[in-house]
């Protein structure tokens, strides 16, 4: 019986020392990087973005994921597009910003609009990139891509564009434009 237990306990430790030799175990606290997991999911999710306390946005989105407190930079991720609607003092869409993908960095106020980025301005006036940044501190847009953008007298395009958020106001670099001809008379 003594030489079964004796026989049994080498089988084990031989057992033991061949399943954690070439594994590269950490302890808890290694194992886990903080900064790829995240700390929240939500699906169909509506939020408002305050500026001073007072509500300027309303963001609409099916997918929001938030890389928070063990993050080296806290942000957000929009991997199923965001809807962006600028409210007025009645709670009414004035101006619409449509993206296929988002990032938002909290700590700098800035968010990143990826694909299909499609602006509806208080003007009318239509906006259509692939990248876009929004800086919310200094209420600016911008973005080093192609730029088409729809008026009602013509259209203007060209690489590189920056604006004030509400885009009333903007320059684009490396024009062009189509412009309609006056007919003489």
């Amino acid at each position: 019986m003594r030489q079964i237990l004796i026989i049994l306990g080498f089988l084990i430790s031989i057992c033991l020392t061949f399943s954690c030799s070439g594994s590269a175990h950490q302890g808890p606290a290694e194992a886990v990087d903080g900064t790829d997991i995240a700390s929240m999911i939500t699906h169909d999710a509506v939020m408002y973005i305050s500026d001073s306390g007072v509500i300027k946005y309303k963001a609409i989105t099916k997918t929001w994921i938030r890389y928070g407190e063990e993050a080296t930079e806290p942000y957000q991720y929009f991997p199923d597009g965001i809807h962006f609607e600028q409210i007025d003092s009645a709670w009414e869409a004035t101006e619409t910003i449509d993206a296929d993908t988002a990032y938002n960095w909290d700590n700098r106020q800035l968010w990143h609009l990826i694909n299909n980025v499609r602006v509806t301005s208080v003007k009318g006036e239509k906006f259509m990139t692939n990248d876009l940044y929004w800086d919310m501190r200094s209420h600016k847009v911008y973005s080093d891509s192609f730029i088409h953008i729809e008026r009602a007298e013509n259209i203007i395009e060209g690489y590189g564009f920056t604006s004030t958020d509400d885009f009333s106001k903007y320059e684009i670099r490396k024009t062009n434009g189509v412009f309609p001809q006056r007919k003489e008379q």
